[in-house]
Formats: C-alpha cells, sequence, structure tokens
C-alpha cells in the first residue's frame, strides 16, 4: 500500500519576520492566516492603523523566492494597475516579501454566474498573454531537449509514487502519453506563470477585473505549461471557458502544443492525485481522477 505521512503542522509567522514588516510598514492592527492548504504555503494577511492591507509571504525554497521577486519586478507591473500584487519590499535572508493586497476573492472558492465566469476566463487569457511577451525571456534561455528528458523521468517517478494509487490501466495511460513530450520541441516558448489555475486568479465583481495572483513558479518555459491545470480543469466542464481563454490570449493552440498538453495533463493529475492523498483534501483527490478518467475517454484539446 502507498504510505501517505502526516501533515507537518503550520508555524505561526517568525518574530524576526514580523518586526521586519512592522519596520517598513509601521504598526500592524491585525494578523490573518491566508495560507493555502498546501503543508508549504506560508502567508498572513496584514492589517494597518488606517486598514490598508498587505500580504505577508515567506517562500518555500530560495528557488521559489527568486523566481517570486524576479517576476514581480520584472514582469508583472506590465499587467498593468490593478491586475497583480505589487512587490512592497523583500527580506531576502528570510525569504520573505510584503504585497499589496487586491480588492476581490479569489475564482476556485468564489460562487461565479457563467457571465462573470466567462470574463475571468478572457481576461485571464489576455493577461497571460502579456506575461509570455515580457522580454524578460533569453532567447534560447530554455532548453527544451532538457525539459523533455527531465519531464519523461519525472512522469516516470510520478507513477512509481502514486504506486497502488493508479490501476494498471492508468499507469499504462499515463506512459503511454508521455511518449508525446518529444512534441516539446515545436512549442513555443515564453515566462509563464507556472500555477495558472483558478485558484490564483482574483475577481473584482465591483470593477469587473480579473489579476493573478501567486508567481513562485513563474520562469522560461514552454507557454504549454499555463494551460495544463486550466485544460484539466474548468475547460473540461466547461468547454465555453476554454473558448473565451484563447479568444482573450489572442491565438489557438499549435499543433505540438495540441499533442504535448495531454501528457502534460497526465502528468499533472497524477501529481494531483498523490497531493491530494497526502493533504487529505478530497477535492484535489477527485479532480485528478476526473482528469485521468476524461484522458482515458480520449479527451484532448
Amino acid at each position: 500500500m502507498t504510505k501517505i505521512p502526516p501533515l507537518p503542522q503550520r508555524t505561526s509567522i517568525p518574530g524576526g519576520v514580523l518586526d521586519w514588516a512592522s519596520c517598513v510598514l509601521g504598526v500592524i492592527t491585525g494578523v490573518l492566516d491566508a495560507s493555502r492548504s498546501r503543508a508549504n504555503s506560508r502567508v498572513w494577511e496584514l492589517t494597518c492603523t488606517d486598514g490598508t492591507r498587505f500580504f505577508l509571504k515567506i517562500a518555500s525554497t530560495k528557488a521559489s523566492y527568486d523566481r517570486e521577486v524576479h517576476a514581480y519586478r520584472f514582469a508583472v507591473p506590465a499587467l498593468g494597475p490593478g491586475r497583480a500584487p505589487r512587490l512592497q519590499a523583500t527580506d531576502p535572508d528570510e525569504l520573505a516579501m510584503l504585497l499589496t493586497a487586491l480588492p476581490g476573492e479569489a475564482v476556485a472558492p468564489a460562487v461565479l454566474d457563467m457571465n462573470d465566469h466567462i470574463r475571468v476566463h478572457r481576461q485571464a487569457g489576455y493577461l497571460l498573454r502579456e506575461l509570455h511577451d515580457r522580454p524578460v525571456v533569453p532567447r534560447g534561455s530554455v532548453d527544451v531537449l532538457a525539459e523533455v528528458r527531465a519531464r519523461t523521468a519525472s512522469a516516470g517517478q510520478g507513477v512509481a509514487a502514486a504506486g497502488d494509487l493508479l490501476s494498471h490501466a492508468e499507469q499504462e495511460l499515463v506512459l503511454g502519453l508521455v511518449r508525446e513530450l518529444p512534441q516539446l520541441e515545436g512549442c513555443p516558448t515564453a515566462f509563464v506563470h507556472g500555477d495558472a489555475q483558478e485558484g490564483n486568479f482574483l475577481w473584482d465583481r465591483s470593477t469587473g477585473c480579473a489579476a493573478l495572483l501567486d508567481f513562485g513558479q513563474a520562469r522560461p518555459a514552454v507557454a504549454v505549461d499555463d494551460f495544463v491545470h486550466l485544460a484539466v480543469g474548468p475547460w473540461v466542464r466547461y468547454p465555453r471557458l476554454r473558448q473565451m481563454f484563447f479568444t482573450g490570449y489572442r491565438r489557438e493552440l499549435t499543433d505540438p502544443e495540441r499533442k504535448v498538453l495531454p501528457a502534460l495533463a497526465a502528468m499533472a493529475a497524477v501529481d494531483g492525485l498523490v497531493q491530494g492523498v497526502r493533504a487529505r483534501d478530497p477535492e484535489i483527490t477527485e479532480r485528478a481522477r476526473i482528469a485521468l478518467k476524461l484522458l482515458a475517454d480520449g479527451v484532448r484539446w
């Protein structure tokens, strides 16, 4: 049987980090844990005396910290005012960032009518295209052949880690789909968000504006990476959202992207299955199961 380790306990804000935040912001009158369900998420909402809100985030790794700070400094400003948080201050020794707060609510837990849902996806497509077009990616900076090798190895490791969470047929399905990974060589490269999913889209009903959150995985990569979570989630349930996303994105999938997306979706589903069971999160587990079922039924994008 696949063994699921216990969840580590969350900790409060380290005293030195809170002191640093107070030096930057002034008197802090409120602290609210805003961490995600995953164990390595450490985010707090801070409220100042004038009611202004900020988010204090401690990155899980130095690499994640460096990626996020780089994105906020060199790519995010191009999205425009109110379309992403702004970096207020950093503490490299503690891997800590202070970010401005935006109005609105994350799309995933929000109850949106279909018109708002459509607007979110169209605007998300526009914002991701703006991010992808940033000239912060040096030409030739993505070694696609290395990506093919690394992702092929990762797929095998993911299947092994899942163990008996996957049936034999599901294992064969995933390993069969990843044979398309060499198609990555023909996929456009970009500066990607890296975790583009509805939980990282913010929707402000009062202004009708969407925003992007959480740039800890932003990096030079293949653009199709930013379509994977959406493809196995909301686009399956509501195909119109896919259409409106690519209307905002201003282009459709290329042929190589169409061929490789099921492989990336299968790998994401396996990772989601393992993470969902470890986190004891039935919603994540169910999404992964649905994605694998759809791929087994021949769904493609």
